[in-house]
């Protein structure tokens, strides 16, 4: 009942301001026309019905962030943590889902699908910060139409840089910091006659800060237009190669680091390794009169081997896994007014097939198991936009996925029995949203349904199948608000309620992954940025996150992992028009260990780090040099617990640690 009353409290605040805003302000300052991709087309900020945010090249340059998944950290709504500290096992987590945060947020390069069918996560290591151009990110279910699966709490869309007007530029790149971490890549990009292109290589590498954290990748990818004048035809050609290795230090007991310390690891021999490769050939018709025609077929082949050997080997410590897919997306959207009103709508079909193998070995490299999955979802979706006048804009939605899974799975040590069986599961979503457009800016509401099915080996624990896994559904209502006071100070609201049924989880009690009953999440998130006075500039976003069980054994209690209090801010001082120092402040309230469902034992400790950033750029030179956790917090990215026992295991976060970042364009 707490839970239920202070969220109602704050959602009456909330509309309470909404309606300072509109009717204290009427002057006419026009929200920013900033052009953003969440519905598969051209949009400006002003008419989203949405949570959007926008980071583009010039902000992640000047926050000093060195990876994507920095760069998402500073967001409103938004927990970033990094298992290991290296990149390779980094989990975005947007409106609280804690451990299945990776699950939840849908993750696209271009347009096209990153998230994997399996539990193994995004690897964010294959997206180098140098290529971006920038990030879109769509909170909230409202993106589950359009995209389908894994967009329960939001939608984070990359876009990367395209050549510029010359026929060849040339960019180095060059970076150094603490753990041996070392950076280097190489750009080219131009545009000759009809064909716009951009090229990157790059590698990278770094001891990391615990034992057994290392991180070894390399990166090639290519970006291709071409432009037939004559017919309006775009030929596009996206292809990506990325190759790494990296330890798996495992976690640290109580015992571990009251005996050795933060850096130790007790898995030092753990290990992977990550071979993905994949391209995308797209073709743009404009019609004219009768819209644009789109249509991107894809293909990619992921490779991954998994030795956790530490302690004499697990449960079948040694894996191979293959996964091919293949992807089909067409798509039609009409621009055209109707019945007087301005309309954008947008039709599409999406096709993908999944092969999944994986191969399970004991220490002696001896086959214990062999699974085979193939996975095939086929959707249908249709949004339209109407402009009802000058001011409001309705935005709806709705989409069919049909979703089969095929398994195979057979135990060659004879512990569990072998599987052959079949799962169709149907899924639906839908959106409905409002915005109302005045002087300085725009207020909008919104409801959406979404969605998420289980991944493939969620279907399996320890070589024991559980077909009567549901699918997740989820229930979203947001209202929000974007103000430009003037071109000085600008300023974004939002408040959220999403109900779930059956959200997917690992019960530790059962050793089972299974349905939770009802869940409710439910916040408010804040955003500001201001032009001060002396060439300074500040900016902050505040969230506050509730997530709790509605029913079941758990009701009322927090999911695990969840913060309800976020906040970031950060202060730039120009000392020149080519020279700035900037400082941030970032805040993270505590939070229940993993698998302590039932709030039995004490939080994961609150997290305050602070950090500083000077750079350099003039003409095509860029210099930065910064520092991390400045006052070498001691903290934990994660954390679990033994539900019985209470006994602890941490993931330990960086200490203090600096970079120095350095490129030349020729």
């Amino acid at each position: 009942m707490f839970w239920g009353k202070s969220v109602v409290k704050c959602l009456v605040l909330l509309v309470v301001v909404l309606g300072i805003f509109v009717f204290s302000y009427a002057a006419d300052v026009d929200l920013e026309k900033i052009v953003v991709t969440p519905y598969r087309y051209s949009e400006t900020l002003e008419n989203t019905p949405t949570s959007v945010s926008v980071v583009d090249s010039d902000e992640i340059s000047g926050s000093g962030v060195a990876t994507t998944v920095g760069a998402l950290s500073n967001l409103p709504g938004m927990v970033v943590r990094d298992w290991f500290g290296n990149g390779s096992k980094a989990t975005v987590d947007i409106r609280g889902f804690g451990e299945q945060a990776g699950m939840n947020v849908l993750v696209l390069i271009n347009g096209r699908r990153v998230n994997e069918i399996d539990l193994s996560g995004t690897d964010w290591t294959q997206i180098p910060l140098e290529q971006i151009e920038r990030i879109e990110v769509l909170r909230g279910g409202f993106g589950s139409v359009l995209y389908g699966d894994n967009a329960t709490s939001g939608v984070v869309n990359i876009i990367t840089k395209r050549g510029g007007n010359k026929p060849l530029s040339m960019e180095l790149v060059a970076e150094y910091g603490s753990y041996d971490m070392n950076k280097q890549s190489i750009n080219l990009d131009g545009t000759v006659d009809k064909l716009n292109y951009y090229l990157s290589l790059g590698r990278e590498g770094t001891h990391g800060y615990r034992n057994n954290t290392y991180f070894n990748g390399a990166d090639f990818s290519s970006r291709f237009d071409y432009k037939i004048d004559s017919t309006g035809t775009l030929l596009r050609f996206n292809q990506a190669y990325n190759k790494s290795n990296y330890g798996l230090p495992g976690a640290l007991s109580t015992t571990n680091l009251s005996k050795f310390n933060r850096r130790y690891s007790a898995y030092a021999d753990d290990h992977a390794k990550d071979i993905d490769y994949n391209f995308v050939f797209g073709v743009d018709q404009d019609t004219g009169d009768f819209g644009k025609f789109s249509l991107d077929s894809s293909y990619r082949k992921r490779r991954t081997f998994t030795n956790f050997i530490g302690a004499n080997g697990g449960y079948n410590p040694i894996m191979k896994s293959h996964i091919d897919t293949i992807g089909f997306n067409p798509k039609y959207v009409f621009d055209k007014t109707l019945f007087m009103m301005g309309n954008k709508a947008v039709f599409g079909y999406d096709f993908y097939r999944y092969d999944f193998n994986s191969d399970t070995y004991d220490l002696s490299v001896i086959k214990q198991s062999d699974n085979y999955v193939r996975k095939e979802s086929s959707a249908f979706y249709l949004q339209d936009e109407l402009a009802l006048n000058e001011k409001i804009t309705f935005t709806g939605g709705y989409r069919y996925e049909d979703i089969k899974y095929d398994f195979n799975y057979n135990d060659y040590s004879l512990v569990n029995p072998s599987v052959d069986s079949k799962i169709n599961l149907k899924a639906l979503a839908y959106n409905i949203g409002l915005t109302y457009k005045y002087g300085k800016g725009n207020i909008y509401i919104n409801h959406n349904k979404g969605f998420r099915s289980p991944a493939v080996d969620e279907y399996f624990v320890y070589g024991v199948f559980n077909p009567a896994l549901k699918d997740q559904e989820s229930k979203n209502f947001e209202i929000g608000l974007q103000h430009k006071f003037s071109d000085l100070l600008s300023f974004s609201v939002s408040g959220y309620l999403m109900n779930l049924k059956n959200e997917l989880y690992y019960n530790p009690s059962t050793f089972n992954n299974e349905n939770y009953d009802r869940t409710r999440h439910q916040g408010i998130e804040m955003d500001f940025k201001s032009k001060l006075p002396w060439n300074f500039r500040l900016s902050g976003n505040y969230t506050f996150d509730q997530a709790v069980f509605e029913q079941g054994d758990y009701k009322s209690k927090s999911i695990p992992m969840v913060p309800e209090h976020k906040f970031n801010m950060d202060i730039t001082y120009s000392f020149t028009d080519f020279f700035r120092w900037s400082f941030s402040s970032n805040y993270l309230s505590n939070k229940y260990f993993i698998n302590d469902e039932a709030n039995n034992w004490p939080k994961l400790k609150q997290v305050f780090t602070l950090d500083t950033k000077f750079a350099f750029e003039k003409k095509d030179y860029k210099l930065s040099w910064g520092i991390y956790n400045i006052f070498n917090e001691k903290y934990y990215q994660y954390g679990v617990c033994n539900a019985t026992t209470g006994a602890v295991n941490y993931y330990p976060a960086s200490g203090r640690n600096f970079f120095v970042k350095a490129s030349r364009k020729f």
